[in-house]
């Protein structure tokens, strides 16, 4: 996926980074400078749906004192294969194994998992967040417009918008042992014109996209999106996508 200049993170990530900074990413001098401004403002749900909650659970705006009693998230099981080398961090070079070439996993547009059968991996995790998770937007949620995190949790199900969805396949992937700094958020605009949040999986065949809209791992070029933002691999700077 080409990057281009470097741009503002959507503001409900920048509010992710400063109550959770281990689910997005070391700190870009971008990111640190915005955390260190004003109050961030709430924008539009990214991809969000209305109706999804059952009723009594809608929530209202809390206060930061009150906030940490609005979480309560269930630790769920990730599939969880055999470690071995075909995961390695970025900038890493595989181990060559007897008359085979190393694989450089480092590129310019970013770190790359090798491809093998981890498209299985990629695969089973979207699947089963996409049907663990049930559509909700953030306003039913927490009473905002905007609110990145974990699915919120009521009554034993799972509940959240396109941006919940894409934060627990990156929980799960990196519990599955998915190096993090293959792991990115990304923003687009779909066919409908709605804004949507997606995660990027960066393997040696190129970017894949896990998507709530589709239970397949699919190639960033193939989607009828028009992309406008992404997040910087192993770091929180976000850049455009040219």
């Amino acid at each position: 996926m080409p990057q281009g200049a470097a741009v503002s993170a959507p503001p409900g990530f920048l509010d992710l980074c400063r109550r959770d900074s281990a689910a997005c990413g070391p700190a870009g001098a971008q990111e640190t400078a915005a955390l260190a401004s004003s109050t961030i403002l709430a924008t539009s749900s990214l991809g969000g749906w209305r109706g999804g909650v059952p009723h009594g659970a809608e929530a209202t705006a809390e206060t930061d004192a009150d906030a940490p009693a609005l979480f309560a998230f269930s630790e769920l099981a990730a599939y969880r294969p055999a470690i071995d080398a075909d995961f390695v961090a970025a900038g890493e070079m595989r181990p060559a194994a007897p008359a085979t070439a190393p694989v450089a996993l480092a590129e310019a547009s970013g770190p790359r998992l090798v491809a093998k059968d981890k498209l299985r991996l990629i695969n089973i995790i979207n699947r089963e967040v996409n049907k663990d998770v049930q559509k909700a937007d953030d306003f039913d949620l927490y009473g905002l417009l905007e609110y990145w995190s974990l699915p919120r949790v009521i009554d034993g199900k799972m509940y959240g918008d396109c941006e919940d969805y894409a934060l627990e396949k990156r929980r799960r992937l990196i519990a599955a042992g998915v190096p993090a700094q293959s792991l990115s958020m990304a923003v687009a605009v779909t066919a409908r014109g709605e804004s949507h949040a997606v995660l990027i999986v960066a393997m040696e065949s190129g970017d894949m996209v896990l998507d709530n809209l589709t239970p397949w791992a699919t190639p960033w070029q193939d989607l009828n999106y028009r992309w406008v933002e992404r997040q910087t691999a192993g770091g929180s700077d976000w850049v455009s996508i040219s």
